[in-house]
């Protein structure tokens, strides 16, 4: 059976743990696994390209949905004008009174995207990230993952069962195979965003 949609993927797991009594629980097994990627997997089909517009004495953007991490922040300008990380003790420390002007730094705190100096007038920002999938249901069938890793939800969702079903002797060797799959697709993932052409190295300034 070809692990390519939600209803295939829960029989499948229903199959490797030949179980036919499950069908309320796998879906939370699912879930957990999803979970488990956000916080594995930084993965290219993981990546996405958007832009939001900072306003004028406001020093922060609500972050995108399903946001997992940035690749970079940027004033959408021309040149684009990366904004450099700093921590949130530094940046409020140093731009946390009334200072305002083209923002030079940016971190994320909570839900929020904070901007040092507080902006002193609209800026279109330009941000890459990785967020989460959408997550399989009954309404979204695949994505991006179980169309390309099928394993990672496979071995993944049949881990989270091993301590629900009390399979201690199982829980080792799904996290071994969770673990192979994650390891393959990210090098995998890796090789693939390097092979384009050679490496350009960028001489750094000295101060």
């Amino acid at each position: 059976m070809a692990l390519d949609t939600f209803a295939n993927l829960k029989t499948s797991i229903a199959n490797y743990l030949n179980r036919d009594d499950l069908t309320s629980y796998i879906p939370d097994f699912i879930a957990l696994a999803e979970a488990r990627h956000g916080r594995d997997l930084r993965l290219r089909i993981m990546e996405n390209v958007g832009t939001s517009t900072a306003t004028g004495g406001t020093n922060y953007l609500a972050l995108p949905t399903n946001f997992l991490e940035f690749r970079y922040v940027a004033l959408n300008t021309t040149p684009k004008i990366v904004l450099r990380y700093m921590s949130p003790f530094e940046l409020t420390r140093n731009y946390g009174g009334v200072t305002s002007g083209e923002p030079i730094y940016q971190t994320v705190i909570g839900e929020k995207l904070y901007f040092g100096p507080t902006p002193d007038s609209s800026y279109s920002i330009e941000w890459a990230y990785y967020s989460k999938p959408t997550a399989l249901s009954d309404s979204n069938t695949s994505n991006a993952i179980l169309t390309n890793h099928p394993d990672l939800y496979l071995y993944a969702s049949l881990l989270e069962s091993a301590p629900f079903l009390m399979q201690d002797e199982r829980l080792g060797v799904w996290a071994e195979l969770y673990r192979e799959a994650v390891k393959v697709a990210n090098a995998s993932d890796e090789v693939g965003r390097h092979s384009s052409g050679p490496l350009q190295m960028t001489a750094k300034s000295v101060a």
